[in-house]
C-alpha cells in the first residue's frame, strides 16, 4: 500500500510546453508520492496545450483557463486541493526526488513551521551553475528586507486560507515574498532544507527579471504599505539593515571606480562628454 503524503502539487503553466514534462516527472518520481498533482494551463498557446493534452496519469488533473496571472492561477488550483500540505512548482523548474519526503517530515514534526523550501541550483542555458543559492528562511523579521525563501516551497493549506491566498494585486511579481510575510507574521517560521533539492531555470526573459528591472520600487512600496504595522514593530532593525546595505553598495561602487576597466572607460568617454557640452552650447 502506497503511503499517503497529504500533499497536493500545484503547477501553473503558461507557454512552458518545452519544460513542463520535466517538472511533472520530478514530482512523479518522488520517494514519497504526492496525493494529487494539479496543472493549471493559464491561457497557453497551442503548442503547450498539445503537450498537456498528452498527459495521462491517474493522479494528475489538468485545468484550462483564460490567462489570469500566477496569483489567481495558484489560488484557483489550491481551492481544489483536499490535502493539508501544498507544494508549488513552476512549470519550467524541477525538484530532486527526496524533496517531498523531507519537507513533509519537517511539517509533520513542528506545528510552528508554516513552509519548507530548500537550497537552489541554477540552470542557465541548460548548464548548472556552480553557485548554489542558499536562502535562510526563518521568522518574519528575516523577510522584511529581502525574500529569504523561494516560491516553490511546501506550505500548510490552513496558512493559505488564513491570509486569503496569494494577493492578486501583485501581478507584476514578488507575490511569493508578500505571501510569506503575510503568513510568517502570525508567529510561524519557514525552514530551508540545507540541500540543493530544487532547480530553477534562469531564462533570458522572465517574470522575476521584469519585476526587478521595471517594478521593484512599486512592489516593495506595496509590501511596505500593506504590512506597515510590521515594519513599525521592527523599525530599528529595518532602518539599520537599510543603512548597512547602503554602506555596502557605496563601498562596492567606489571599488568599481578604482578598477582599470572603469578608468579606461572613463578616459574613452571623456572626449565624447566634452563634445556633448560643446554642442549644447
Amino acid at each position: 500500500m502506497v503511503a499517503k503524503s497529504n500533499v497536493t502539487v500545484i503547477i501553473p503553466c503558461y507557454n512552458d510546453g518545452l519544460y513542463v514534462m520535466e517538472a511533472l516527472d520530478s514530482i512523479l518520481n518522488q520517494t514519497l508520492k504526492a496525493d494529487k498533482i494539479i496543472i493549471v494551463d493559464d491561457g497557453s498557446e497551442r503548442e503547450t496545450r498539445k503537450v498537456l493534452e498528452s498527459i495521462d496519469h491517474e493522479n494528475v488533473t489538468i485545468i484550462y483557463q483564460e490567462n489570469q496571472g500566477v496569483c489567481k492561477t495558484r489560488n484557483n488550483a489550491i481551492q481544489l486541493a483536499e490535502t493539508d500540505y501544498i507544494l508549488n512548482l513552476d512549470a519550467d523548474d524541477y525538484f530532486e526526488a527526496t524533496f517531498i519526503e523531507k519537507a513533509v517530515e519537517v511539517l509533520n514534526n513542528n506545528t510552528k513551521v508554516a513552509a519548507v523550501g530548500s537550497w537552489v541550483k541554477i540552470l542557465k542555458n541548460n548548464v548548472l551553475e556552480k553557485e548554489i543559492k542558499k536562502p535562510y528562511g526563518g521568522s518574519v523579521k528575516d523577510f522584511i528586507i529581502i525574500n529569504n525563501g523561494i516560491a516553490s516551497s511546501m506550505f500548510r493549506r490552513k496558512c493559505w486560507e488564513m491570509v486569503s491566498g496569494y494577493d492578486a494585486e501583485m501581478q507584476n511579481g514578488y507575490e511569493d515574498w508578500e505571501f510569506w510575510i503575510s503568513i510568517l507574521k502570525h508567529n510561524y517560521e519557514m525552514v530551508i532544507l540545507q540541500e540543493p533539492l530544487y532547480t530553477y531555470r534562469q531564462k533570458m526573459q522572465s517574470r522575476n527579471k521584469s519585476a526587478l528591472n521595471k517594478y521593484d520600487y512599486d512592489l516593495r512600496k506595496y509590501i511596505f504599505v500593506k504590512h506597515k504595522e510590521l515594519y513599525k514593530e521592527h523599525f530599528e532593525y529595518y532602518s539599520l539593515e537599510l543603512l548597512r546595505k547602503n554602506s555596502i553598495f557605496s563601498r562596492n561602487q567606489n571599488k568599481a571606480k578604482e578598477t582599470i576597466d572603469y578608468r579606461i572607460g572613463n578616459l574613452i568617454l571623456r572626449p565624447i562628454r566634452f563634445l556633448k557640452r560643446i554642442i549644447k552650447k
